[in-house]
């Protein structure tokens, strides 16, 4: 129950408390008052009859008794008249019935009222000669007692609504600062650092108001220092120390993404120095690091190259054209071919490098593609100084159609694909033995002669043809049956697609999907990768929200701050944050991977989000990551 309605319960039941008991108090005062003006009125009427009657008494067959008896009677604030001689024989009686017009018989009942009584003693000379009882009509207390009442209940009636309504008013000002306050508070839980610019004027209130003003503050800007210390950790993690290009781990992570890029096709380059080793024993070490930073300025200095040239490893290099076509990628390597020479000429070195080319579509399968880049290369180096060679025979053997067909057996589950495992199995390492936390849903698809196929190629071409919301579908629908006939007891996370999380068609089918199934729906954790949801970070945020309200959570995969800002991920509406891969892989080696871990704990913590580190392989490192604010650790 809100605080205005119990502020107008308690404030209404002593109002209720004070009325009755001022209306009780109210009709005693007056039902005493009535008695006693009652017991006077009759005794004086008692007294002046009697002595209007005295002198006629001494005949008591006399009819002026009883017209001045009647007279007097007939008023109506009497119930009974009797006259008496002194022989006690009634000579006279008058009664009146006790009807009280107007009054409702349960009033009566509840105030009872006794009628007075008074008697005279009525003279004639120096001898009685009778008695004269007289008792008054309590109907007229009643009318009196029934009226005040009734004027009772109106007027405090008026008064509590009127009251009310002002209580209300000054309620929903005095309390609408903590609606802001609540409001403030719920934004602060979910990242966003509001402050209350209309202050209330309760002193009180506005120093609640102030105090979280001051903390959501406080919180924003540790937020926006821990972003900006997280940018520059972020940004030497994927960067070579030596030249600053982009690293090995980067190249794998961008090249993935270009497969599933705009139109999923275009060229990536191994470039490698033949003999460094060579110059470094002719010229010294300075020089071959001289040379690397020279070859390095060229790759930036293009404009096409600043963003997507590598160095491996050593003296690999690498170079990706996404969505590039053949011209135009021949184009940037011959121009590169002229700069290189140049370059291997002010070291003596007419033949510096080599460069193998792959040309990459959709359905290539990525596990070929490097292999295809070192093959394409040891091409290049049977061809002449600095040359290059393009492979282009690394596209899937399966037709479209084929390929149309077999997701549409997956789908219409006419084969026995895609095969439903639980692995990835994360644990928190904290306790003993170390307790499993989460697992990953991890889908196999087979070709029709049993071979297992790319996961990532058959969600393209599902892509591709318009099939991934209905894949999807199928998918979600068999982990569902699979958890209800394992009794899962631990969080399972299902891969989606942003196809069919921007899908207003899919979010029914999953709340009526969801809303069949007997496992808790806390169990359930849909995933997405963070390079997915940076297509449509609203639809994203907008599913999150979706699907928390249903009582699942969502969880965001192989995060990497370059992919998405901190500032961001407060409000996505997350519940759990996988980091990839690379940011814990020899975390042992690499002070600014521990400082990073460091600094997206404290943030995750801040935000209400579990973190979740993946691929932790080594002792050492497994020694780092447990040691912090991680809730689970898959190895």
């Amino acid at each position: 129950m809100s605080l205005s309605k119990q502020l107008l319960l308690l404030l209404s039941l002593i109002f209720f408390i004070v009325f009755s008991a001022s209306l009780i108090l109210s009709i005693n005062n007056i039902k005493s008052y009535l008695e006693v003006e009652s017991q006077f009125h009759v005794k004086d009427t008692a007294t002046s009859l009697g002595l209007s009657l005295s002198p006629h008494m001494e005949n008591e067959q006399d009819p002026i008794l009883e017209t001045m008896m009647t007279a007097i009677f007939d008023t109506g604030y009497y119930r009974e008249m009797r006259l008496v001689n002194i022989d006690n024989q009634e000579l006279v009686k008058l009664t009146n019935p006790q009807i009280v017009p107007g009054v409702p018989a349960w009033f009566i009942e509840l105030v009872p009222m006794q009628g007075a009584t008074a008697v005279s003693e009525i003279s004639s000379g120096w001898q009685m000669s009778g008695k004269l009882y007289v008792t008054s009509n309590p109907a007229y207390g009643y009318l009196k007692l029934y009226q005040q009442a009734q004027s009772t209940l109106i007027v405090s009636g008026l008064i509590f609504l009127a009251a009310m309504l002002l209580l209300i008013t000054v309620l929903r000002y005095t309390l609408r600062p903590l609606h802001d306050i609540a409001q403030q508070a719920e934004q602060i839980s979910a990242g966003h650092f509001t402050t209350i610019t209309k202050l209330p004027w309760t002193r009180e209130v506005k120093h609640v108001a102030l105090s979280m003003n001051s903390m959501s503050d406080k919180i924003g800007h540790m937020i926006s220092r821990l972003n900006r210390r997280l940018e520059i950790v972020s940004e030497s993690l994927k960067q070579d120390p030596l030249t600053k290009l982009l690293n090995q781990a980067t190249f794998q992570v961008n090249l993935k993404q270009a497969l599933s890029g705009y139109k999923g096709e275009g060229y990536a380059a191994l470039i490698k120095f033949d003999d460094l080793g060579f110059l470094s024993k002719d010229k010294g070490n300075e020089a071959v690091n001289n040379l690397l930073l020279e070859f390095a300025a060229i790759l930036r200095s293009t404009e096409q190259f600043s963003r997507t040239a590598y160095r491996l490893q050593g003296s690999e290099f690498a170079l990706l054209f996404p969505g590039f076509n053949q011209n135009e990628m021949l184009r940037l390597i011959k121009q590169l071919k002229n700069d290189i020479a140049i370059l291997g000429k002010s070291y003596q070195q007419e033949d510096l490098i080599h460069i193998g080319v792959i040309h990459y579509e959709r359905s290539s399968d990525f596990d070929k593609l490097y292999p295809g880049m070192v093959e394409a290369y040891e091409h290049a180096k049977n061809i002449g100084n600095n040359a290059y060679y393009i492979k282009d025979d690394l596209a899937s053997p399966m037709s479209d159609m084929e390929w149309k067909i077999l997701i549409s057996s997956a789908i219409d589950n006419n084969l026995p694909t895609p095969e439903i495992t639980f692995t990835a199995e994360a644990h928190d390492y904290k306790q003993i033995p170390p307790q499993k936390v989460m697992e990953e849903v991890f889908t196999a698809i087979s070709d029709n002669d049993g071979n297992l196929l790319s996961i990532g190629t058959f969600f393209s071409m599902a892509q591709e043809f318009q099939l991934v919301e209905a894949l999807d579908q199928a998918i979600v629908n068999k982990v569902i049956s699979l958890m209800e006939e394992t009794a899962k007891t631990n969080p399972v996370t299902i891969n989606l697609t942003m196809d069919s999380i921007s899908s207003h068609a899919f979010n029914l089918w999953l709340k009526e999907r969801l809303a069949k199934t007997k496992i808790d729906l806390k169990l359930l954790s849909f995933s997405v990768t963070a390079y997915s949801v940076t297509k449509d970070i609203a639809a994203f945020a907008s599913f999150a929200h979706f699907v928390n309200s249903l009582g699942a959570t969502v969880l965001l995969k192989r995060y990497s701050p370059d992919i998405i800002d901190i500032e961001q991920l407060k409000s996505l509406n997350i519940n759990y944050l996988r980091l990839a891969r690379d940011l814990t892989t020899n975390i042992a080696d690499d002070p600014n991977k521990t400082q990073f871990l460091d600094l997206i704990s404290e943030v995750a913590s801040l935000l209400d989000i579990k973190v979740l580190a993946e691929g932790v392989k080594s002792d050492a490192d497994l020694d780092i990551v447990k040691a912090k604010s991680i809730y689970g650790i898959s190895r």
